[in-house]
Order: C-alpha cells, then sequence, then structure tokens
C-alpha cells in the first residue's frame, strides 16, 4: 500500500512526542552460529559425496596392497530462492516529513531481511523431525537412517523424546560420539553447541553452567559445566525441542547468493518514491552427522 499525506498524517503533526512505528531494538543474528554460511556463485550449490576407508589391512614386507574403492553416497543441491519486500511514499510525505520517519523505513527493511533469515534458518531445526529429507531419503532428525556400505542403520533422534535433563544430556553425547562414517568407522563427534527453545533456556544454563551438580545435595564437580555452548533460539517453535551439534562436523549450510541489498528508485509519472529489499539464499543440510535432536516431550519417535 502506497503511503499519501492523508494516511500518515501524525507524521505532520507538530508537538508529536513519539512515534513509534517499529522502533525495536535490531534482531540478534543467531543462525549464523549455527550453520556454516557460505557466498555463492552460481546459481545451484551442489554437494556430493563419497565414503573414506575401512581400517589399513596389515601387510606382509613385499606383499601387495589391499585396495578399497570408495562408495558413491548422496547429492544434495541448494537452490537459492529470492525474498523481497518493499515500500512507497509520495513525493509530498517525504518532502513535509517533520520526524523523518521516512528516512528510517529502510532500516525497518533491514530488520524485516534480519528476521527473515532467522525464521528460514530455524525452519530446519523445526522441520527436523517431520519435513524435509535429505540425500539419505530421511528428515535431518532419524532413528534409521542408512549406510552406504550396507551396514546397520543409525540413529541421531531420541526414539522415547526425552526431556531435557543431566541424565539424558548424557546420553546424547554419548550417541553422538557413537556416530559412524558410512564405511563404520568411529569420526570423533563431541557436541560443542545445546540449541534450545526460551522456555529451555533455564535448564540449560544450570545443567552446563552450575559449578556443581544441579539439584543434588551432594557437593559433586558439575562435569557439564562449559562442556557447551548454549544456544537460545527465539525462532525455535517447539517449546521441548533441543539439540546437540558438534561445530567441526555438522553438515548445516547456510548460502547467501545476494546478501540483503537495499535499492531507492521513483516513478516519474505518478512522483513515487519506491524502497525495496531484496535477497537470495539457500539452507539446508549435506549430512546429519554432527547433529542429534530430542522432541523432548516424552513421546515415541520413529522415522
Amino acid at each position: 500500500m502506497a503511503a499519501y499525506r492523508a494516511n500518515f498524517g501524525d507524521l505532520l503533526e507538530p508537538g508529536l512526542r513519539k512515534l513509534f512505528d517499529d522502533e525495536f531494538k535490531d534482531i540478534p543474528e543467531v543462525y549464523s552460529s549455527i550453520f556454516h554460511v557460505m557466498d555463492s556463485s552460481v546459481d545451484v550449490e551442489r554437494d556430493s559425496s563419497i565414503t573414506g576407508f575401512s581400517l589399513l589391512t596389515q601387510t606382509a614386507e613385499g606383499g601387495p596392497i589391499s585396495y578399497e574403492d570408495p562408495i558413491q553416497m548422496y547429492d544434495v543441491s541448494y537452490v537459492h530462492l529470492k525474498y523481497t519486500k518493499g515500500f512507497k511514499v509520495s513525493e509530498e510525505l517525504v518532502e513535509d516529513d517533520r520526524y523523518n520517519i521516512i528516512n528510517k523505513k529502510p532500516k525497518a527493511l533491514a530488520r524485516s531481511a534480519r528476521r527473515t533469515s532467522e525464521y528460514l534458518a530455524a525452519q530446519v531445526l523445526n522441520n527436523a523431525f517431520s519435513s524435509g529429507t535429505g540425500g539419505d531419503a530421511k528428515y535431518l532428525c532419524s532413528t534409521a537412517h542408512p549406510r552406504a556400505d550396507g551396514g546397520t542403520a543409525q540413529s541421531n533422534a531420541s526414539s522415547t523424546g526425552v526431556t531435557l535433563t543431566e541424565t539424558n544430556l548424557n546420553t546424547a553425547l554419548l550417541a553422538m560420539r557413537g556416530q559412524l562414517d558410512d564405511k563404520g568407522m568411529k569420526i570423533g563427534v563431541k557436541a560443542s553447541k545445546l540449541i534450545v527453545p526460551p522456555a529451555l533456556e533455564k535448564t540449560a544454563q544450570i545443567l552446563t553452567q552450575s559449578t556443581l551438580r544441579s539439584g543434588t545435595a551432594d557437593n559433586d564437580y558439575n562435569y557439564y559445566r562449559g562442556i557447551v555452548d548454549v544456544i537460545s533460539w527465539d525462532w525455535l517453535t517447539s517449546s521441548t525441542a533441543w539439540f546437540l551439534i558438534d561445530s567441526s562436523v555438522h553438515q548445516l549450510n547456510w548460502f547467501w547468493r545476494i546478501r540483503p541489498e537495499f535499492k531507492q528508485d521513483s516513478s516519474f509519472d505518478t512522483g513515487m518514491a519506491l524502497f525495496k529489499v531484496r535477497m537470495r539464499a539457500s539452507r539446508g543440510w549435506s549430512d546429519w552427522r554432527g547433529f542429534y535432536g530430542s522432541k523432548g516431550d516424552g513421546s515415541a519417535y520413529s522415522s
């Protein structure tokens, strides 16, 4: 909708003390502390993976080398989508804007772009148990990720939706350390970040920041103190789900094809001033390893 003098009479009202109009603090950027953020120079980014190798074979002096062929795994595509928003105002409104409100609107567009980025990135976690399959045709959090070599399927999700407690945190940490590659080899996964919704922030901080063990009368050292960084993300929709990631292993990716760009133009015939923001981006994951999740609601989960 275009803004005319009649629509924004308050902007021209002398003595107006304050007009709130989206005067909120800047939205903190959280997604970049979770995802690997990269720039892209092509329309579609593609990741293709192959397995590593099994253990070396003991070989006698002068004996032949044992050769092993890697196995082709999955191809994953990141298709950049375009996101835009704009507004337009009359020349007269811009000229008579006593309180410089119109000039603040591009900053409001910047906030909108930041919110959009957080929302889009959080969708990956919000849908981790229910939508959006990866290269192995499974959800990001699955109890049955197949192995390329035909070995036993692996899980990176709680099959019982365990809540966030000291015991369950320990179970999850050990489960991550047990994650294997597609040849059944250990890959040394070790969680570095605990991602929670605001409703679990207090619990997460007590578990990982208390000097002594929480909820006990014993004077025991808190083994979990500082073992992971807590990230409380306002954009998570579940109040119970929680996640662990190993920042050096996980493959959650965000690609910027075009970072948010702001442009201004005018219409010669109508005298309207035009403002817009545009960005192109994609997000997703190339592999599930280095990631673990629980729905945290105590219900059975299998997918």
